[in-house]
């Protein structure tokens, strides 16, 4: 989750906004998040935006907002040294990322993370590989990132 300093706070934007600006925010666990690029149809052309998450199930909830005026371009993951093996945080372009829950606990979900050059991230443990009774892709580039918004000249 990311975190924020209240005094650090920048007045921007029009006045009684529920938009908040921050020139920066905190990581407050070290643990996998998403760099999201989307791109939007606007008056004059395509705008840009980029979305920070920290959890599979905000990526989630941005992919259901997708059309064909919203949409996602890539998703990577910055992902820490303990993840990547590398002793430095990473960004890599995510390709899937599937939800796993246990046959014992359906409350208990792993996720494995497929990377670009076919590295990939399992957060189950070993005794957990055999013990997956649900299977669900939460994101799959093929299928929910498009790297150009058209614009329809009708």
């Amino acid at each position: 989750m990311f975190m924020t300093q209240r005094g650090t706070e920048e007045l921007l934007g029009r006045p009684f906004s529920d938009e908040q600006f921050w020139p920066s925010v905190e990581l407050a666990h070290s643990d996998i998040w998403f760099h999201v690029g989307t791109a939007y149809l606007r008056q004059g052309g395509t705008g840009y935006r980029h979305y920070l998450l920290t959890r599979p199930s905000d990526l989630v909830a941005l992919i259901k907002e997708t059309d064909e005026l919203f949409r996602i371009t890539k998703v990577m993951a910055v992902t820490p040294p303990a993840v990547n093996q590398s002793g430095n945080w990473r960004m890599q372009r995510l390709i899937n990322l599937v939800a796993l829950s246990n046959a014992h606990d359906l409350l208990l979900v792993n996720y494995i993370y497929e990377f670009e050059n076919g590295v990939i991230h399992d957060t189950r443990s070993n005794s957990e590989c055999d013990n997956s009774a649900c299977r669900q892709v939460l994101f799959s580039e093929e299928q929910h990132a498009w790297p150009e918004l058209e614009v329809d000249d009708r």
